[in-house]
């Protein structure tokens, strides 16, 4: 588990807490990721108070995203429909796209794909670290946070970084850049919008070397940014090319995750980001 460390030098980078918040109601949502007890009805009344975040995720909830038969026309009809913890990724997805903001940022966009095919990637691999699917996803949509937060910080100087491709230690690189690095700044928004302490450990410290006494969710989003990284969605910059191989070696089951069709895994991903970008439009 990871502490946010209010002594922290941010210099320049201190401005991060007069960012936005995230959308309390994902918020509320997130903090419930983990409670299995949780009611429809107590999803339902976290979604009524944001009534433009709910009528967004009942258009993704129609959209050919989900392919449901008949029209969803409430929150709790979703709920029945589609359940509680698919409803929730939804949510999260709607709530990161609306807080990166300007559709005509190139470089917000790409963070963007980059977080969504870490997340689907997490959904794949997920069995393959023994985490539960919930977590899996928004851990992995939610890890480079940090990145979209220094985007809004530093556009233009931040923009320029995420165009060269990077040797060395990139995070030192960002800290020489903006006073902070991206799992820094990371760590201090999921601690004030009062995330698990399991998805601010994958925030904060998923650039950490993996050991065998890595958690099993920040290794499989390691194993998943990797994955969306080579396979046509990176963050940065990047000449990596695509080898499963790199994938596979971090991956605890090391026996079930040689038989992997990573190739299908990778078309899956490509088409399921695509139809959740044609869903948000």
């Amino acid at each position: 588990m990871v502490a946010s460390n209010p002594s922290m030098h941010l210099g320049r980078a201190s401005r991060v807490r007069s960012l936005p918040p995230f959308s309390p109601a994902a918020c509320k949502l997130i903090q419930l990721i983990n409670d299995e007890s949780v009611h429809f009805r107590e999803v339902s009344e976290v979604l009524a108070v944001d009534a433009a975040l709910s009528g967004q995720v009942l258009r993704v909830a129609n959209s050919a995203l989900l392919g449901c038969r008949h029209g969803i026309a409430s929150i709790l009809q979703a709920l029945f429909v589609v359940g509680a913890d698919r409803l929730r990724d939804i949510v999260i997805t709607v709530a990161i796209h609306n807080y990166l903001g300007r559709a005509d940022n190139a470089f917000l966009h790409r963070c963007w794909r980059h977080n969504l095919a870490t997340a689907l990637w997490c959904e794949k691999l997920a069995e393959y670290c023994d985490v539960d699917r919930p977590v899996a996803y928004t851990a992995g949509i939610l890890h480079d946070i940090g990145r979209v937060a220094l985007l809004k910080l530093f556009p233009h100087e931040y923009s320029a970084f995420m165009e060269r491709t990077l040797t060395g230690d990139k995070l030192e690189a960002e800290r020489e850049l903006c006073d902070a690095d991206h799992c820094q700044i990371g760590e201090i928004l999921a601690d004030s919008w009062a995330f698990p302490p399991v998805l601010r450990d994958v925030i904060a410290c998923h650039h950490e070397e993996v050991t065998r006494a890595t958690p099993r969710p920040r290794l499989l989003v390691h194993a998943a940014c990797l994955a969306a990284s080579i396979g046509g969605f990176p963050a940065v910059c990047s000449e990596q090319a695509w080898d499963p191989a790199q994938i596979d070696s971090l991956l605890p089951s090391r026996t079930a995750a040689s038989a992997l069709n990573y190739h299908e895994m990778l078309e899956a991903v490509a088409l399921k980001l695509n139809q959740t970008e044609c869903s948000l439009l």
